[in-house]
This record gives structure tokens, sequence and C-alpha cells, in this order.
């Protein structure tokens, strides 16, 4: 067996076990596929065994593939550790990169200020941000894809360190001069008006925020339009009649970049508890104790009193 590796080859090896794909892995590590199949043949012959076994029209692990799959995240964990000198980390100095899950509305309202966080302080530093998988949330964890992850996610996967990082309430967005503004409205006209929902990632949880207030009433909007993302809405609604009712630090970003106005639902809406999440196995590392101080501290500033 070849032992003249690095952590560069042990990354690389990790997500062709989790892609299960070169051209995939490949596509993630940012090469070509010609260099993702020369570095699967030098993998292969390291661990003297073919990891990848095409399948039909897919590929499936060796028996000695799923087992390294588990240690092989473990000891990157224990190298990135090492190589960052433990308890001292440097993030001047670091050239590391830290993936984060976020949906459009955590993102355009952090990391504006965390870029600028990172380019003062740790400007080598790169920040991949990939978009929502509610339902392979643990996952994507236990696979060392991400990091970390800053979500309002009402039942997080047991398995992932939470901790509340800012409150947010539901208001309601709508053009300057629609109709309905200009009457007492009450839950019947509410209901009647034509509603954008958001489900980011197929995920239902903002919608449900109203929904299942109103359903305990007895009430049911008037869905029109579902969307995957809240970044498109003001401009639907900026010439529309629509209503959304989205978070409040969002919603006070388009208010101020566009031709809208907020106003509170006339039904009570319990409060975003928006919580930052990690996987246990990176709880002590000391690069990963410093980002989360860093967007903790990011959120003390912009959210006080929030």
């Amino acid at each position: 067996m070849d032992r003249n590796y690095s952590l560069k080859d042990l990354k690389a090896l990790n997500v062709l076990l989790s892609e299960r794909h070169v051209s995939q892995a490949a596509d993630r590590l940012g090469i070509s596929q010609p260099a993702m199949s020369m570095l699967l043949k030098r993998l292969r012959a390291m661990f003297n065994d073919p990891l990848l076994i095409r399948n039909g029209n897919s590929h499936s692990l060796t028996d000695a593939a799923e087992d390294l799959r588990p240690r092989i995240r473990d000891m990157i964990k224990d190298m990135e550790d090492l190589l960052e000198h433990g308890s001292h980390f440097r993030p001047d100095r670091s050239d590391r990169s830290f993936t984060l899950i976020l949906t459009d509305y955590i993102d355009a309202i952090l990391v504006p200020t965390l870029h600028r966080r990172f380019r003062e302080i740790a400007p080598g530093i790169e920040l991949k941000i990939v978009g929502p998988d509610p339902f392979r949330l643990g996952r994507a964890f236990g696979e060392g894809h991400v990091d970390l992850t800053v979500s309002y996610f009402p039942s997080p996967p047991g398995d992932l360190v939470t901790r509340s990082v800012f409150t947010d309430q539901m208001v309601c967005v709508t053009r300057k001069g629609h109709p309905a503004l200009a009457k007492t409205m009450d839950l019947d006209i509410f209901c009647k008006l034509d509603h954008v929902a958001i489900e980011p990632g197929q995920a239902s949880m903002y919608r449900a925020v109203l929904d299942e207030a109103l359903a305990r009433e007895g009430f049911a909007r008037r869905v029109t339009i579902s969307k995957p993302d809240f970044l498109g809405v003001p401009f639907l609604l900026e010439q529309s009649d629509f209503i959304a009712t989205m978070p409040e630090k969002l919603a006070t970003l388009f208010t101020q970049r566009f031709d809208l106005v907020t106003f509170h639902p006339p039904i009570h809406l319990p409060k975003l508890d928006i919580r930052m999440m990690w996987n246990r196995s990176t709880h002590r590392s000391a690069a990963h104790v410093w980002l989360r101080e860093q967007i903790l501290e990011i959120c003390r500033k912009k959210f006080a009193g929030g």
C-alpha cells in the first residue's frame, strides 16, 4: 500500500465515497473529470481496493469503502484540528474552508456581515454557502458535507448540537397602496386575499407558523403561489396584490429596497427561534468554536434585544 498520502487525498476520498460518482465528486472538488479519474486510480492503488464499482447506471461502494467512510471523516477532522494547532486556532493564518447550510432568508441578513468580518480577521478562509435540504439535514452533517447551519428548524435531528442565536417574528408584506390596507383587516378578509407561501427545500416550517395558527381558529388562507425561496417574492409583491408572510428581519430589507410595506397579521403568531446547529464531532474543534463565536457576536450586535 502506498503510504504517501495527504489530507487533500483524504478529503477527495471522502467526497468520492459520499457522492459515489466520479463526475459529481469532481464538481464538488472543483477539478476536471479526468483529474478525478486519475485521483481515483491513485486512491485504488493506495488502498488496494476498487472502492467504487459500477452497478448498471449507478455506482456502489465496496465493503472496504463502506468501512472506510466513517474512519476517513474522523481522520480528516482530527488532522484539521492538529494542523490548526489544537486550541490555538489562528484565523489570520488559516486557509481552510467552512460550509454552511442557509436559507436565502438567513443568507441575506447574516452573510454580508460575516463576509466583512472574515475579510478583516481571516482573509484566507473560504466560506461556502449551500442551500437547505431539510429532509437530509442530519445526513449532510454526519457525512461531513457541512460545518454549520443557522435556521428556523422546529425539530432538528437529535444528533445535532443547537443554540439559539436570535428571535424573529412573522409579518405580512405587500405593495404600498394595496386596497386591503385601507380597511380594518379581520381574519375573514385576510384569508380571502391572494397569498404567497414560501417552502425552502420543500419544507413547510415557515408557512406552517401562519397556517397552523389560522387552523386553530377555523380559518385557512387562499395560497395562490408557492415558492421555494424568499428572494423572488418582493418582485412579485411590487407588481400585484399578493400578500406574503415572512420573518420581519428579511421583510425590513425588502421594504428598504422595494415599494413595499409591512403589517401585522390579524392573528397572534409565535416567535421564530433561530438556532445555530452543528455536529457533535466538531463541538470541541478550535476552528469550529471560533466560527460559532463569530456568528454569535454578529447576531448579538445586529439583533440586540431580538
